[in-house]
């Protein structure tokens, strides 16, 4: 009974949820980053359009682009990183994004920020993976919380 009780809740009421992996190489001072988010939900977030304003325009690989450069930022001491989207894959339930950023030197802290939905549920987690040079952390990122700052030296 407790379990049909679940389930019925879970159909009522949808989980929104994202899963961002954030991980820096500091021997060639890479980051790679993976997104991974529900396709209804990043359709509907795609059309609110930019957090600024603006439209999200373009075919549909540089509109996703867009939206993931808009929502999700990373900053070493202050200073926002330059990604570039190196692969999209979606199966009609999902997408999935590999993007990379080039770090600098002597970094001092680590900003990011995940914006992934924020708009659209206030009950949206973004969950997120961080790795950089032996610091691991886990973070839930909420529609009221979308910013996490890492000291790294």
């Amino acid at each position: 009974m407790k379990i049909l009780s679940l389930v019925i809740l879970l159909l009522i009421h949808p989980v929104h949820v994202s899963l961002t992996g954030i991980e820096y190489d500091s021997v060639n001072r890479v980051w790679s980053v993976f997104v991974k988010v529900w396709s209804d939900d990043l359709e509907s977030d795609i059309s609110l359009g930019l957090a600024g304003g603006g439209e999200i325009a373009g075919e549909e690989e540089e509109r996703y682009f867009q939206y993931i450069a808009d929502r999700l930022i990373i900053m070493e001491d202050d200073r926002q990183l330059e990604m570039t989207l190196l692969k999209t894959e979606a199966d009609g339930l999902e997408h999935r994004f590999n993007l990379q950023a080039q770090g600098g030197r002597k970094v001092r802290s680590v900003t990011v920020v995940n914006r992934i939905m924020a708009r659209l549920y206030e009950d949206q987690a973004n969950m997120m993976l961080f790795s950089y040079d032996g610091t691991e952390d886990g973070h839930r990122f909420t529609a009221t919380d979308t910013m996490k700052i890492y000291k790294v030296k």
